[in-house]
């Protein structure tokens, strides 16, 4: 072999956003948010925390179908969700399955035009959550989703608490 002859690198066959088309991007971005919401991680900070990612940026891009995320952050990804391994972003980018969302709960007493669902996750930590948390989960879904979402999401935290205090009181 000469010296100048092109060699394949290691860096070649990494996993890229970069290397797949914007609709492959926006399918995956979509899968990721779907897939941490339903695993009851509202905010992605407390994701990319979870899974040992210090850029929430790298999180940010994922989620919108950015060009530029790496393999870490997709292995890191893959194993921080439910049903998910560290190959599932790639066979999503590369046009496979997109792994089942866990079971989802709807809330019960919204009306029929404005009902939300919940992931079992979401709802058990809508339990437990205390009023600065509950606060900051309204506002994030403000943020996201819009004003009526926060008031669903205002409403579910509330039947939740309530929920959880007549599930205390069956108990003693």
């Amino acid at each position: 072999m000469r010296h100048h002859a092109r060699v394949a690198t290691k860096r070649a066959r990494r996993v890229r956003t970069a290397n797949y088309s914007e609709d492959a991007r926006a399918r995956l971005g979509e899968a990721v948010e779907k897939a941490r919401l339903a695993a009851g991680i509202m905010y992605r900070p407390d994701f990319a925390a979870a899974i040992g990612i210090k850029s929430v940026r790298s999180i940010e891009m994922l989620e919108n179908g950015e060009p530029g995320v790496g393999q870490t952050v997709l292995f890191a990804v893959g194993r921080g969700l439910p049903n998910w391994t560290e190959d599932t972003p790639k066979i999503i980018l590369e046009g496979g399955p997109v792994p089942p969302i866990p079971e989802k709960r709807i809330t019960p007493s919204a009306p029929p035009s404005t009902r939300h669902e919940w992931s079992a996750a979401a709802w058990q930590r809508m339990k437990d959550m205390t009023v600065e948390e509950a606060v900051k989960f309204v506002e994030q879904e403000r943020v996201m989703r819009g004003d009526a979402t926060a008031l669903l999401a205002m409403r579910a935290i509330v039947e939740a608490q309530e929920e959880a205090r007549r599930e205390k009181r069956d108990e003693s």
